[in-house]
């Protein structure tokens, strides 16, 4: 049984096979998705692999004017930190023996479209915001260094920080 809801030994024995073989540690990861051109739907869907069946995502456009029938990019990108962090900060919990009553976790961005509507070339995103909000008996030290573990080994922490190289094709159909 889990502390925290986390596959320990799951996680242990990826941990000892990378050990025994570096390579392990290293896999490409691939979605594709399709533009969708219903104009009562979402704009854009994309499949997600599960144990079970597979799990369907969809998103609309940024609607300037409020929501669209599917959340926004920036939703589903801000859900990826947030998800991503909550869950190294987790893991590491489960790791280091420590309980967490609860967790949840609060992400904000400070948006500018200015260059996207190329009226200036201010930064598309100012500044990520995350608060764990965390409820334990562990001490103060120990929660930070949950923190700072989830900073450091989580791949959407470590991508928003770190300038990773992007390499864009154009196929045609």
């Amino acid at each position: 049984m889990s502390l925290n809801n986390i596959d320990i030994a799951q996680v242990k024995q990826y941990e000892a096979d990378i050990k025994a073989n570096d390579e392990e540690a290293k896999f490409t990861t691939k979605m594709e998705g399709t533009w969708l051109f219903d104009e009562t739907g979402p704009q854009f869907t994309a499949t997600a692999k599960t144990t079970g069946e597979p799990f369907v995502l969809t998103l609309s456009h940024p609607n300037f004017a409020g929501p669209g029938v599917s959340p926004s990019p920036m939703s589903f990108g801000l859900f990826w930190i947030a998800g991503c962090a909550s869950a190294t900060f987790m893991t590491s919990a489960e790791k280091k023996g420590i309980k967490i009553d609860s967790l949840s976790t609060t992400i904000e961005a400070d948006l500018d479209y200015h260059a996207q509507f190329k009226l200036g070339d201010q930064p598309l995103v100012d500044e990520y915001r995350i608060n764990f909000n965390v409820k334990t008996s562990a001490s103060d030290a120990e929660v930070a260094q949950l923190k700072e573990d989830a900073l450091a080994g989580c791949m959407a922490m470590y991508t928003v920080k770190t300038a990773v190289p992007l390499k864009v094709t154009c196929t045609r159909a």
